[in-house]
């Protein structure tokens, strides 16, 4: 989903990090298994992405050219293939200046996000651990600090000051589903959108009160259980929320359902079914997070509430 983002939405991105993704473009090629084992059709995709820039449903191509890109897999990663993240690789280095699109794919980390302190070894959840779903299914402790190192090489901060201890105060609910489009073509409101009701935004006291002097990150999960103790683990263990209150970024958590299509809590990555511009401009996915960051100080004055009020939003 963030590399639909970065696509579609290249004149707005100032940096892209991609843990365990795949190629722009990768759903539209015959066999989707490639979206997971690699050794895609790149020249393919390349095809259809200038397709899609020149019917106008993703912005410039050349805007890549601007865009840092850091590309995060681990070798115990036995979802996403480091195959599958060389062919990001490929893809991104012919938009991309090859000095700006770093990479990390050799730590032992399993299907998750890594950090560089706490109890998950590294490796952690690769195979019969991943039915429990700990918190060691989302993060591991490899000694790197993939937060950290793609913000710093993202720049637009003078000098990343090192991560603080957050509490829960400064996490809030946000209704996602006030921002979901009007289906052009139906003329109506999207019913499914593949969207949960809630997604979470972390913001220090200074960034939710002065949202146009902070930064924004978008944090896009990758495939979660609908089950809110596992999304409040992702959420609270990555070190975004650490980071965003020492150097004044909000970070934005949109929150997918799924569906039978593309798994229980995934984003839309090749499923037109639903919505055929799911990797576009129009997508209704993109479009609703879209609109969010741009609405979020009204956001987060009128539609959120603190994550500490409760902590199942749906009750």
């Amino acid at each position: 989903m963030a590399m639909q983002h970065l696509f579609a939405f290249s004149a707005n991105v100032d940096g892209a990090g991609i843990a365990a993704g795949s190629v722009y473009g990768c759903g539209t090629l015959p066999r989707k298994i490639v979206c997971y084992v690699g050794w895609g059709n790149v020249s393919q995709t390349l095809e259809y992405a200038n397709m899609r820039s020149q019917q106008g449903l993703i912005d410039h191509l050349g805007n890549l050219t601007n865009v840092p890109v850091l590309l995060f897999d681990g070798i115990n990663d036995w979802i996403v293939s480091k195959s599958c993240m060389a062919d990001v690789a490929s893809q991104l280095r012919m938009f991309v200046p090859a000095a700006k699109v770093k990479t990390q794919f050799e730590t032992k980390a399993a299907h998750v996000w890594s950090l560089d302190h706490a109890k998950c070894g590294c490796g952690a959840c690769a195979l019969v651990d991943w039915f429990v779903r700990d918190e060691c299914c989302y993060v591991n402790n490899c000694g790197y600090d993939l937060s950290g190192d793609m913000l710093r090489h993202f720049g637009g901060v003078a000098e990343l000051k090192p991560r603080v201890a957050v509490g829960t105060s400064s996490l809030y609910w946000v209704n996602q589903h006030v921002y979901i489009p009007v289906d052009p073509e139906q003329e109506r409101t999207w019913t499914d959108a593949g969207l949960l009701k809630w997604g979470l935004v972390y913001a220090s006291n200074f960034c939710s009160r002065n949202v146009d002097s902070c930064r924004i990150h978008v944090n896009y999960h990758g495939c979660i259980d609908n089950v809110w103790k596992r999304r409040l683990m992702w959420v609270n263990n990555i070190d975004l929320n650490e980071y965003g209150e020492a150097n004044d970024i909000i970070v934005v958590y949109p929150q997918s359902a799924g569906s039978n299509e593309t798994g229980e809590g995934c984003w839309n990555w090749g499923f037109p079914k639903d919505d055929a511009l799911y990797d576009t401009r129009q997508s209704v996915q993109l479009r609703t997070v879209v609109s969010l960051v741009e609405d979020l100080s009204n956001a987060l004055r009128s539609w959120s509430k603190p994550v500490d009020s409760f902590q199942n939003p749906d009750l």
